[in-house]
């Protein structure tokens, strides 16, 4: 199973939609992490038959979509979240101890649009940063999750006009 992960595309769909087609033939199913949920609205046409999964945001005012979520694919379970709730700007202890309780294997959240990726205490935490208004040196990111055969690869992707090349990348 891969997994295309997005946060805070604020807007800026044509970045996600030629990621999205890019990657079509690749991925299993699409993550938003909130701000602006109404971005995705497009890949219904581009990939008709690939689940889109998505939390609501800060900015998501009339979003229909719950603030978290936690959901099964490839036998792992993913909690979701934007993380303006959870205080991400501080840490992400508030992210661990919520996919703990959730029993998740991997915890995804946005908000802060800079990229992280780490294992801690055995859960995959993972911000895939921001594809339109990234706050960091790297820039304009996102990220794939492979679960194969039990084991989980994740990556964060730089996105360049030109290329797209890894920026990090940690399997658990």
């Amino acid at each position: 199973m891969k997994i295309l992960v997005f946060s805070d595309s604020h807007n800026n769909t044509g970045i996600m939609n030629d990621i999205v087609k890019k990657y079509n033939s690749e991925i299993d199913c699409i993550i938003h992490l909130g701000d602006c949920t109404d971005d995705t609205t497009e890949f219904s046409t581009i990939c008709q038959c690939i689940p889109v999964f998505q939390v609501r945001g800060n900015n998501d005012y009339d979003s229909l979509y719950p603030h978290t979520r936690t959901i099964t694919i490839g036998g792992k379970r993913i909690f979701m979240t934007h993380g303006h709730r959870h205080k991400v700007y501080f840490n992400t202890d508030g992210i661990y101890y919520t996919a703990a309780q959730e029993q998740a294997d991997i915890a995804l959240f946005g908000h802060t649009h800079i990229p992280y990726l780490e294992n801690e205490g055995g859960i995959l935490v993972m911000n895939p940063g921001s594809i339109s208004l990234p706050r960091s040196s790297c820039g304009r990111t996102f990220a794939f999750i492979t679960i194969e055969n039990g084991n989980i690869t994740a990556s964060i992707m730089i996105y360049d006009f030109d290329k797209t090349e890894k920026l990090r990348s940690i399997s658990i």
